[in-house]
């Protein structure tokens, strides 16, 4: 008889352990309720104005696709939709209501990352254009200012992409040490000297893991 007792508690055990693997899991609201929860907030951001967004839901995750006419649009529906969803994919385009020559985007694009008050000696970005995309190469001095940057550039009109390839400054106390060290080696030579306390030094010093780069202009093979 007691083994038939064990018998017994074993099934019923295994027969709830069943009813456990087979109940679905609720993590969070459905994604039917959180495909309207995205869609009644690109709507109340004015989205069915200025872009045609379609949302779709699976297992948590929003994916995003249509057209806006900005890339700021684009980027603010993105964040709009991260509110309540766990993961988005972004395949929205930009279509520009008045398309504009790579030429003009670029000169916009430079003054609004290099003639920011906040770009200095420490920062080197390079801006090309092609077919309304901008690229950008180079480093900052801070992973704020790579953020920053492309979030300037999203107000300026006409752009379809930001490809953001900018490298961040070395953080630790070596690479910093080293980088104002050089800094101040190259600004305190009397062939530069005159630009000590500028914030667009013709010479940039990167530093990363102890590796230097330097980038820029000279005037002369005897400055190099």
């Amino acid at each position: 008889m007691p083994a038939a007792g064990n018998r017994v508690r074993w099934t019923v055990r295994v027969s709830v352990l069943a009813c456990l693997a087979a109940a679905p899991a609720f993590a969070g609201p459905g994604d039917a309720e959180l495909q309207r929860k995205i869609e009644k907030r690109l709507a109340k951001a004015g989205f069915e104005q200025k872009a045609d967004i379609r949302v779709e839901v699976e297992s948590g995750v929003a994916r995003l696709s249509g057209i806006t006419l900005r890339f700021l649009d684009l980027r603010e529906a993105e964040r709009l939709a991260r509110k309540d969803a766990k993961r988005v994919v972004n395949l929205l385009r930009v279509v520009p209501e008045q398309p504009r020559p790579d030429k003009e985007i670029r000169a916009d694009a430079e003054r609004a990352v290099l003639r920011w008050e906040r770009y200095g000696p420490f920062d080197a970005v390079a801006i090309d254009v092609a077919d309304g995309a901008v690229k950008l190469t180079g480093w900052v001095e801070s992973p704020f200012k790579r953020d920053e940057i492309e979030e300037r550039l999203a107000r300026v009109d006409a752009i379809r992409d930001v490809l953001n390839d900018l490298r961040v400054q070395g953080f630790s106390q070596g690479d910093q040490r080293l980088l104002r060290e050089i800094h101040a080696k190259i600004y305190s030579d009397p062939l530069f000297e005159r630009w000590a306390d500028r914030p667009d030094p013709p010479v940039r010093v990167y530093v990363n893991r102890g590796r230097v780069t330097l980038a820029g202009t000279v005037g002369s093979t005897l400055e190099l």
